[in-house]
């Protein structure tokens, strides 16, 4: 009698299956939920990664279609409209844009003597002012890739771009810095300076 009364009890325990599946969710659910905000953090960096290199690009490639008389006020901008291409993350107040205009001295055609940095601009609240000195500064062909610059009186559009990421969730350790940096040479002409008209200079100080 015993054994059938504890017998018949472990078949009525092993058919009820009743709450079965909320334990089972409770113990995947803290699983999903840090993938799930791994996820999303990891995305959104991606895509600000994403931004800050796309306006970098941006910033280079629009000077470089510029010709000689290249002035103060087109150059502002072209600076300001790094906000728009870099939505929704602001360089002005959470990063740095240093734009650098190097160029080969020597004699026309030649192979350059040296480079030095023809003009410079900054923007941003970000500290530093790039990776090449202030404008008349000599630079080493070490710190820009060889073939960009090949003779003499060519100008090389460097657009250094830092943004100081923060993460929105922050489930991830991915805060930091994020740069980029764009080369490009002009199409059209050397622009060897910036015409002055009277507009405020984007100065690096």
């Amino acid at each position: 009698m015993l054994r059938i009364f504890r017998k018949k009890n472990i078949t009525t325990f092993k058919a009820n299956q009743k709450g079965v599946a909320l334990i089972e969710f409770a113990l995947v659910l803290p699983v999903v939920t840090l993938l799930l905000l791994g996820c999303m953090d990891l995305t959104i960096y991606l895509v600000a990664h994403q931004r800050v290199s796309r306006a970098a690009y941006t910033m280079s490639n629009l000077l470089t279609q510029m010709d000689q008389g290249l002035q103060e006020a087109q150059v502002s901008d072209m600076i300001l409209a790094l906000n728009q291409v870099s939505k929704p993350y602001n360089i002005e107040t959470d990063g740095k844009a240093v734009i650098t205009a190097i160029i080969g001295n020597g004699v026309d055609g030649a192979a350059p003597d040296n480079f030095t940095v023809a003009w410079k601009r900054c923007y941003g609240a970000m500290a530093g002012t790039g990776t090449f000195g202030a404008q008349g500064s000599l630079v080493t062909q070490a710190t820009f890739p060889a073939s960009t610059i090949v003779t003499s009186k060519q100008i090389l559009i460097i657009t250094e771009l830092t943004y100081q990421y923060t993460p929105i969730i922050g489930f991830l350790p991915l805060s930091g810095p994020i740069t980029y940096k764009s080369y490009f040479r002009p199409r059209r002409g050397t622009i060897q300076n910036i015409v002055a008209d009277g507009s405020l200079p984007h100065n690096c100080v």
